[in-house]
């Protein structure tokens, strides 16, 4: 098995690494089992083309790439990065594209080196693709994992008719000589084509920050919106309990009126049923007390009773004060999103364990906030976010993190061995006093 000429297995370690940066994969996010079955399918890969190439010879071979190189990769990287047929399909073409300038660096080192030897050819691919692996790295990495998670289908179908067609072009000038093509005119007709598709994707960037702007903008109109309806609606529930309230406190009268008529007339027995039907009462329309702060309260309280219906443990710890140097508005929204999302996670069916927790505390002059709930299958993050699968969705959790970076705070979404846990910590005044 010789590497030091054209080698399948180096060109393969080459594209995975590749593809590896571009698609984002997190090695972290896999089990150890699952870890150590990605390294041996990406060995047996390297070995089998390898073996395969100096069987049937590189004439053979290379009419086979799709069946032993290609689809194997495409299916591989199908489940590493889990971005979809459309998106891997995609990724994958871009990789023949991005193997093409290996190919000029490789012969601009062998002519600089002046030495025609498997030794210069080995240390040429090996500076190709080193050089184009930072060069992936520095220019391309950002913009195409934001595209990867934000882009539509029908754009990557679109975008993939460029590699497309460099990819029929590569097979179909396969068998053609260009070696006699030395001159200046030589090499523009050799390698003007990939130069034109890769300089397509030096446009990759631009684009990015055009789709990025694009979505910071709807997802900062979508967290401002969600900041508003959870204020709304926790204001307007807020407003109905003191409305009931107020109607109970003036209808008390008349039952204290009536109370001192059983009483009198020696009704005990009726009396008794008439206070204890009172009491269930003032229970039904009267928010539990957990903390001195209204908004946390008030919140606990909801998600209390829409725990108790839905049949799930809700656990309570918060120790607040009535006054926190934070505006009730973010508060209610960072712990609404945080809530709301555990008991959408616990709701599925396929969650044995139904619970919730939140901790809430003013420790070190700091405000620190916990959400925890279990969750079942994988949850798929990306710059530290969880990823949501379905469109329009998956702002709470960017609403979250951005109130609290701009309250100089720090957020930690985690999601550990069937536990998701939330982590907020917001630096309070140095004036501040609880």
């Amino acid at each position: 098995m010789n590497i030091a000429t054209y080698s399948p297995a180096l060109t393969l370690l080459y594209v995975f690494a590749l593809l590896w940066i571009l698609m984002g994969v997190e090695l972290k996010s896999f089990s150890t089992l699952n870890r150590w079955l990605i390294l041996f399918a990406i060995a047996f890969l390297c070995i089998a083309n390898q073996i395969l190439r100096d069987y049937v010879g590189y004439a053979v071979y290379g009419k086979m790439l799709f069946i032993y190189m290609h689809l194997p990769t495409f299916l591989l990287f199908l489940y590493l990065a889990k971005r979809g047929i459309i998106k891997t399909a995609f990724m994958i073409l871009t990789a023949t594209v991005f193997t093409a300038p290996t190919v000029l660096i490789g012969n601009i080192v062998r002519n600089t080196l002046f030495v025609d030897s498997p030794q210069a050819l080995l240390l040429s691919n090996l500076i190709s693709y080193t050089f184009m692996l930072i060069l992936v790295w520095f220019v391309f990495r950002s913009g195409f994992n934001y595209l990867l998670t934000y882009g539509e289908n029908k754009l990557f179908v679109l975008f993939s008719l460029i590699p497309l067609v460099y990819y029929i072009y590569v097979f179909a000038a396969a068998n053609q000589d260009f070696s006699a093509l030395t001159s200046v005119p030589g090499y523009i007709v050799r390698y003007l084509p990939t130069a034109e598709v890769f300089m397509f994707y030096f446009l990759f960037p631009y684009l990015y920050k055009s789709l990025s702007e694009k979505q910071l903008l709807k997802s900062a109109q979508n967290a401002l919106q969600q900041k508003i309806n959870s204020a709304e609606s926790q204001i307007t529930l807020l407003h109905d309990s003191n409305s009931r309230m107020s109607v109970y406190r003036h209808d008390m009268r008349h039952q204290l009126i009536m109370l001192n008529g059983m009483l009198s007339s020696g009704q005990t027995e009726q009396a008794r049923e008439f206070i204890s039907t009172v009491m269930t009462d003032l229970d039904a329309i009267t928010p539990k007390k957990f903390c001195e702060n209204e908004i946390i309260n008030l919140l606990c309280s909801f998600y209390d009773n829409k725990a108790q219906n839905t049949g799930i443990n809700f656990s309570v710890s918060v120790m607040l004060p009535q006054n926190l140097p934070l505006s009730d508005t973010e508060l209610c929204s960072v712990v609404s999103n945080g809530l709301e999302n555990a008991f959408i996670a616990v709701s599925k069916e396929d969650v044995p364990d139904k619970w919730v927790k939140i901790y809430c505390e003013v420790r070190q002059n700091k405000l620190l906030i916990q959400i925890q709930n279990p969750y079942t299958g994988q949850i798929t993050m990306r710059n530290g976010l969880p990823v949501s699968g379905q469109e329009d969705h998956g702002y709470g959790c960017y609403s979250i993190k951005t109130i609290t970076q701009q309250n100089g705070g720090h957020s930690s979404f985690k999601a550990e061995k069937g536990l998701f846990t939330l982590r907020l910590i917001f630096p309070l005044p140095p004036e501040y006093k609880n």
